[in-house]
């Protein structure tokens, strides 16, 4: 059985220097400070072990056990043709079916065809509740959704994402889904820009079906919840513009609605049936001020919770590193019922809460990386305050998603098409008219002096 530390599809090695924690992609250590050989390991808290505050601080113990717990959790209720002394026959388990079992063999990634059109599989890490947690099983799922930088495997996926909510504390008793954004598995869409965002639709069928896998005797349809940082954020506004219905509350981090199709166009009002999804839907969004990378969701907040009941609070948080602080205004409106309550943090920017941004004046777009690992940012707090009632949350005998995209496929095809061919036309007609240019800035015969001239016609063809 290979674990999600031992799979191929992140692999994974023990970091050269302190030896505990897995190393990042491409390098031999698992912090800056393990490479220049500053780090204690003290096996203290993330203030006293001496690694970076980026650090991801993912244990082989913990990859291993990804695959290992869910096992454990699983095997007493497998046929007693798949139990051999406590063991699982691996060659047997693929041939298992339904929705109580877990099938993915290889690693602890699950795979699944999202979109009918797409050209490989979606695959998702799903990482268990800490088996000292166990016992509290039916658990919360946290659906997560990464940024940019780890489309198609840029940056490490188990660095700089989802290692930095399974470092907060208060959520060690949940299921995480993390989906891989990867451009032919159906994850991913392209917007009006023909920019790579995520897909709602694509993404909703994966983690239903996860979600079907891991069965009702594991996870809590009432407390599924949505959380995403920068392209991730904007595509968790998405996603609660369609199925947040299905959702017990959302934290989009860094990030803004695109308002994709007719949700809300331009010079128009928004249209009702989503409107009634998303401001039924608790919200929880953190940004910070002065970020325009991922757009900012301020205005958007203000239009939609325009004459509510509104209250404002200020704090002080912990940065990057303990003794360096942020500024957080938290913006609170409140609806009546069945409407939810939203929540606007901003943080004051740039962020100087960490030596590594100095030079370049500060954080101005990176705040997950103080909401989600620690617990005074009020995360947990705040999700757990919040819960679908049974009868109207996502069930498992509901109808499976079925996605095909592929007539958007070829729109989109035939899109990039003309605009490749327009591209190719510019650039021979700009080529073109760089030549004439040129040929206008040649001096005539006519510019020269008489003298000159009459040199000219003096001398044979092949010399002029």
């Amino acid at each position: 059985m290979v674990s999600a530390w031992d799979s191929g599809l992140d692999a994974s090695q023990a970091c050269s220097n302190c030896t505990r924690y897995r190393a990042r992609r491409d390098e031999k250590t698992c912090c800056d400070r393990c490479t220049e050989n500053h780090c204690t390991d003290d096996n203290g808290t993330d203030e006293s072990d001496g690694h970076a505050p980026d650090c991801a601080r993912l244990t082989q113990e913990l990859l291993q056990r990804i695959w290992e717990s869910m096992i454990s959790q699983r095997l007493h209720q497998m046929p007693a043709s798949l139990q051999k002394g406590g063991d699982v026959l691996v060659g047997q388990l693929p041939q298992v079916t339904g929705p109580s079992y877990l099938l993915n063999r290889r690693s602890r990634w699950e795979r699944f065809r999202c979109d009918l059109a797409a050209e490989e599989d979606a695959v998702c890490l799903v990482v268990p509740p800490r088996e000292e947690e166990a016992r509290r099983l039916p658990a919360p799922v946290i659906l997560f959704l990464t940024g940019n930088g780890h489309i198609d495997d840029r940056q490490d996926f188990l660095w700089g994402g989802i290692d930095t909510l399974l470092r907060n504390p208060e959520l060690r008793h949940c299921f995480f889904v993390a989906p891989k954004p990867l451009t032919k598995t159906g994850t991913l869409r392209r917007n009006d820009r023909s920019r790579w965002v995520w897909s709602e639709d694509g993404v909703w069928a994966l983690f239903t079906e996860v979600l079907r896998r891991l069965g009702p005797d594991q996870v809590d349809p009432t407390r599924l919840y949505a959380t995403g940082l920068s392209l991730g954020a904007a595509g968790v506004w998405h996603l609660a513009l369609r199925y947040g219905n299905y959702l017990a509350a959302a934290v989009p981090i860094s990030g803004q609605c695109e308002w994709p199709g007719e949700s809300w166009p331009s010079r128009k009002d928004a249209d009702p049936s989503m409107l009634r999804r998303l401001t039924e839907l608790p919200l929880r969004v953190y940004h910070v001020d002065i970020d325009r990378y991922g757009g900012n969701p301020a205005e958007d907040m203000e239009w939609l919770c325009w004459q509510l009941p509104e209250c404002k609070e200020e704090a002080t948080l912990r940065g990057m590193e303990v003794d360096r602080k942020v500024e957080l205004e938290t913006r609170s409106w409140h609806r009546e019922p069945p409407g939810a309550s939203w929540h606007l943090c901003m943080a004051k920017g740039p962020l100087k809460d960490w030596a590594w941004y100095d030079d370049w004046g500060g954080d101005k777009h990176c705040l997950w990386q103080r909401v989600y690992p620690w617990p005074e940012w009020g995360l947990a707090e705040w999700l757990f305050q919040h819960s679908r009632s049974p009868d109207c949350c996502w069930r498992f005998d509901s109808e499976v998603l079925v996605v095909d995209s592929t007539e958007e496929r070829k729109q989109e095809e035939a899109w990039l098409a003309a605009h490749r061919e327009e591209a190719a036309k510019e650039e021979v007609d700009s080529t073109q008219d760089d030549r004439y240019q040129e040929c206008a800035k040649r001096p005539k015969l006519e510019d020269f002096s008489e003298a000159t001239r009459n040199s000219a016609k003096a001398l044979p063809d092949e010399k002029i």
